[in-house]
């Protein structure tokens, strides 16, 4: 069954006028924004492989709208037995991704960008989360695969002993965290902007649940190279008063971690940026003085000061 023949069979989207394929993203899903009279929706098709995670995906929208957090709003969910397809129906997210005009905002317009982004991230880490794990032995499992698959690579990093002492040295910090509804992939590409002010967060898809602090390693991978007012704003809007020694302890123990995945993932599913990557994880640890420090640089020294 072809995807429109799939989608003129859904009661919210009856009398569209327009259907436009979205290629952007790594998700196995078809992507499509429908328009139907002035409202566009967004409309996820997914193998019925992966029912059971969309389900749980539509449910935590609706809840996340209880909470008051910004985001695409759950219109619709149907499953096509005989086309093994399920499909979600979602409110399209108007306006601008932040990472496509970012350097379009002064400096205190990225800091109160990420300011909001925090706030909405603490939101999001309130809703409950689907089930219960254990944090350290997931953690310790997906890192130990990581690692053997980085060991076996062509690249090794100049400065792997002394990352994989900290690491080692941090661990138990895994232990007895609390677990959450997490994002897992937020980070300015998420965030979308109406003007030069924040309006929501979209792309649920890859929730995971763990601890919440996990949920800022994207300042470190990414955001950070782009905005560091933004990142400063995002990680005071989270915190009502500066953030512990705890935090910052978990902080780098988590861009120490994704250093190794990092490398991993990027060589395996997208190895032309891998030079990119390199430049990103490069970055991290020159802010963490190749983690003799665990408050980043770019926070410690105060180079953007609201």
């Amino acid at each position: 069954m072809q995807a429109v023949e799939i989608i003129r069979q859904l009661p919210s989207l009856h009398g569209f006028t327009q259907l436009v394929k979205i290629n952007k993203g790594y998700s196995p899903d078809s992507k499509y924004l429908v328009t139907v009279g002035e409202t566009r929706y967004l409309v996820r098709l997914s193998d019925l492989a992966h029912h059971d995670k969309r389900a749980v995906e539509f449910s935590l929208l609706q809840e996340l709208a209880k909470q008051g957090v910004r985001t695409h709003k759950a219109v619709d969910y149907t499953l096509f037995q005989e086309a093994n397809i399920s499909a979600m129906v979602v409110s399209f997210l108007e306006e601008t991704p932040a990472d496509e005009i970012i350097q379009e905002l002064s400096d205190s317009e990225q800091f109160h960008l990420g300011l909001a982004a925090g706030k909405e991230l603490r939101k999001i880490h309130q809703v409950s989360p689907p089930q219960i794990i254990h944090w350290e032995t997931t953690q310790l499992k997906k890192f130990s695969t990581y690692l053997k698959v980085y060991q076996q690579d062509a690249y090794q990093l100049p400065q792997e002993a002394k990352l994989l002492r900290f690491i080692e040295t941090h661990l138990p910090l895994l232990k007895q965290r609390p677990i959450a509804l997490l994002h897992d992939d937020f980070h300015l590409g998420h965030i979308i902007c109406k003007g030069h002010t924040y309006n929501g967060v979209i792309d649920f898809n890859g929730y995971d649940v763990g601890d919440p602090y996990h949920d800022f390693y994207n300042l470190a991978l990414f955001s950070r190279r782009q905005s560091i007012p933004y990142c400063i704003g995002q990680i005071d809007g989270y915190f009502s008063s500066a953030p512990d020694d705890m935090f910052w302890q978990l902080y780098a123990l988590y861009a120490a971690m994704t250093v190794f995945s990092t490398i991993v993932w990027t060589r395996h599913y997208d190895p032309r940026s891998f030079d990119d990557a390199l430049e990103r994880i490069h970055m991290i640890l020159q802010d963490h003085d190749n983690f003799s420090s665990i408050k980043p640089l770019w926070y410690a020294e105060n180079l953007f000061t609201p």
